[in-house]
């Protein structure tokens, strides 16, 4: 009986996720029209009032069926770290709803005795104009030649993941791997 008290809260996260955004396709939370924002913002107070609404197991299910951790947030910090033959790169991603231009993602790349040697700053612009470029390029059609324009497009968005799968091959396996799990019927 508790499970179907819980079915409320979820099912309006998970709606306004499916609506709203997706999984993070970039490395900043999505801006939401106010409408959006409003609703999920909703959703949150019914999922977190009490605040011990959810038991252990419901709240991850939340946070995770509807990616809740990105999702409508006020202020959003991520710090990941990789290792290097000969330093390490950190990425920082910071995002404040109430402040859109300061969104911005920091690639560092230090060397092996911890001297930044390079620094990149992307703003949001960039960020999704490069996501409109690398994901945005609509799909052949076999029975009508691209018109120039359109050609041109996807000859440089070629060129770029061609680049891009040079330096990371297989990347696009692990992306498909993690894919989620479908659900088991019954």
């Amino acid at each position: 009986m508790k499970r179907l008290a819980l079915l409320p809260p979820a099912c309006a996260l998970a709606l306004l996720a499916a609506v709203g955004c997706g999984p993070m396709q970039t490395p900043l939370p999505a801006r939401l029209d106010d409408e959006t924002q409003k609703k999920i913002d909703e959703s949150w107070d019914r999922a977190f009032a009490p605040a011990d609404r959810l038991v252990r197991q419901d709240l991850l299910d939340v946070m995770v069926g509807t990616r809740a951790y990105q999702l409508g947030v006020d202020t959003f910090a991520l710090r990941a770290e990789k290792r290097l033959a000969d330093g390490r790169v950190v990425m920082e991603v910071a995002f404040d709803r109430g402040r859109p231009g300061d969104d911005r993602f920091e690639v560092s790349v230090y060397d092996a005795a911890g001297k930044l040697v390079r620094s990149e700053r992307f703003s949001r612009e960039e960020i999704d104009e490069t996501c409109g470029v690398l994901f945005g390029v609509p799909p052949e059609n076999p029975n009508a030649p691209d018109p120039p324009a359109v050609a041109a497009r996807r000859a440089a968005h070629k060129a770029r993941w061609e680049k891009i799968n040079a330096l990371f091959p297989g990347a696009d396996d692990v992306r498909k791997a993690e894919a989620p799990v479908p659900r088991a019927k019954g």
